[in-house]
């Protein structure tokens, strides 16, 4: 009798629970990650061109009452007018008499934000 154990193969013998993960796995999570960063870029970006106009059109809503303010503490007459204040803003106001004793006043402002034309118009009525 020989005392020799019986030859096992490695591959068959108990194996271990494995721990870590696969190199695909780490592939696909740091993909998830990437979209994910990437979506957060464009949303801020987004935000900020939304801001640019917001700003442009209260610039231009600000400009628009101020004049009605103007038009509506001068006389009862009717004029018309334009202006160009600020760069890549254009004004143009009216102020009309009605027959019914009013004055109805108009202020329309056009202004440029992130290259494309905007306009904001207030209107509105006074006794004269």
């Amino acid at each position: 009798m020989s005392n020799r154990r019986p030859n096992r193969l490695h591959g068959l013998s108990r194996q271990r629970p494995r721990t870590g993960f696969t190199l695909v796995e780490l592939l696909v999570a740091v993909v998830l990650i990437e979209i994910g960063l990437l979506a957060l870029v464009s949303s801020g970006a987004s935000l900020a061109r939304q801001l640019t106009t917001t700003r442009a059109r209260f610039a231009a809503i600000n400009t628009a009452a101020n004049r009605l303010q103007q038009l509506g503490a001068t006389p009862c007459a009717t004029t018309n007018g334009t202006s160009s204040g600020a760069p890549g803003i254009a004004e143009r106001w009216s102020a009309s008499v009605q027959p019914n004793g009013t004055r109805e006043l108009r202020d329309s402002v056009t202004f440029v934000a992130m290259g494309s034309m905007h306009s904001v118009v207030l209107r509105t009525r006074l006794t004269c």
